[in-house]
């Protein structure tokens, strides 16, 4: 049952959380996870072979793009600027803008990253580890999530999207919370990590799909 209801949630955030599929949001996460630094646009354009003018359109799209002063990128998902989440990549001291972020973007990057937090109601901190395969030293052990299924394909902007992913010591402790969102969940950290792998999976699987369908199409071509 448990493992049915993760399906279902992982097809509906699946086909919904869009803009975490999008190229250059995954290589303006990538390129930040790998360097800890600020990307600059012509090294992002660089890494997508893509010419300035059409990188810049295509970043007036995407929403949320965090720039410094000096026009570089800061964040996108995974960012510089101070969050409440912590993520810890290799000593590299990173952020990212939800509670679910923390738990979806090491599978989806393949990466192992030390997280710390804060309980939402109670400010006392929590933390855990998340790889790409698992999550381990959950501290409390109770440490639960806060989810939202967007309403439409495109809702995880941040703040229709992640502002409602947030940590808590325990279900008791999200009650206040919960009161005032009644269409939000709860997740262990387990369960939300479990969700986001399959998630991830499920993403990989459609551009295998999508692949075969090009290759099929091109080869009706010839």
């Amino acid at each position: 049952m448990i493992s049915s209801s993760l399906d279902t949630l992982a097809t509906h955030l699946a086909a919904h959380l869009g803009c975490i599929q999008d190229g250059v949001c995954r290589q303006i996460m990538r390129s930040i996870a790998e360097t800890g630094q600020p990307l600059a646009l012509a090294d992002l354009a660089r890494r997508l072979q893509m010419r300035r003018e059409i990188l810049l359109a295509h970043l007036a799209r995407v929403p949320d793009t965090e720039f410094d002063a000096q026009g570089n990128i800061v964040g996108w998902g995974i960012t510089l600027a101070p969050t409440h989440h912590q993520f810890r990549l290799k000593g590299r001291s990173l952020f990212t803008w939800c509670a679910f972020d923390t738990v979806l973007f090491p599978p989806l990057l393949q990466i192992e990253a030390h997280i710390q937090s804060v309980c939402e109601t109670s400010g006392q901190p929590l933390s855990f580890v998340a790889s790409p395969q698992d999550i381990r030293e959950v501290f409390p052990a109770t440490s639960v999530l806060s989810l939202i299924l967007p309403d439409a394909r495109g809702d995880c902007v941040r703040e229709t999207f992640c502002r409602q992913s947030l940590f808590f010591q325990t279900e008791e402790a999200a009650s206040p919370w919960m009161a005032f969102h009644p269409g939000a969940m709860l997740l262990s950290v387990e369960k939300a990590a479990a969700l986001g792998q399959i998630i991830v999976e499920t993403w990989a699987n459609a551009l295998v799909a999508e692949s075969r369908e090009v290759r099929g199409d091109s080869a009706g071509l010839l």
